[in-house]
């Protein structure tokens, strides 16, 4: 045999066996996905330099994107979906910026409807907050107002609960 077979020969091996231990490859991450619903993309490279990825969307949108000599045009639904995914991340991150102020200026809302409470606990000399008249209170105050309430309320009931198992456990022990 001649040498331009033989490395024909051998390139035709080796790109056979490229295409059995891919198609393996691809086979198991199929499993893997399949068993632990995992997300699994693989992109491998034929020794003639084709890409090849295993069918996520993923993997072709990596192609497509990072890519593009193979792919002559990313798709519109591939920009569309990078799009979106960015402008979801940049609205994630606002949030994040803006929560801990949001939070504080919650806390500092409750704490002068809480004020305004005690005050007008104090001012018609009753014992209890959930004494309070309620239309001395704005609205701000009242949604506050009503949240304590249900607090107390579910807090009485959890009492009373407690109790009335205590009271059935030496009843019947």
């Amino acid at each position: 045999m001649e040498e331009a077979d033989k490395d024909e020969t051998k390139e035709l091996k080796k790109s056979r066996s490229f295409s059995k231990h891919t198609k393996t490859l691809c086979s198991m991450a199929k499993d893997l996905s399949e068993e632990f619903g995992t997300h699994v993309a693989i992109i491998t490279f034929s020794p003639t330099y084709e890409p090849k990825a295993y069918c996520a969307t993923t993997a072709d949108f990596v192609l497509r994107t990072y890519l593009p000599e193979f792919h002559s045009s990313p798709s519109l639904a591939c920009v569309e979906i990078a799009e979106e995914a960015a402008a979801r991340v940049d609205g994630m991150k606002r949030e994040a910026e803006e929560t801990p102020f949001l939070a504080e200026a919650e806390r500092v809302c409750h704490a002068a409807a809480w004020s305004k409470i005690l005050v007008a606990q104090t001012s018609v000399v009753k014992q209890n907050w959930w004494e309070v008249d309620v239309e001395a209170l704005r609205a701000d105050e009242l949604s506050v107002f009503v949240r304590a309430l249900e607090v107390l309320r579910t807090n009485v009931q959890c009492h009373l609960d407690a109790k009335e198992s205590s009271r059935k456990d030496k009843m019947h022990p």
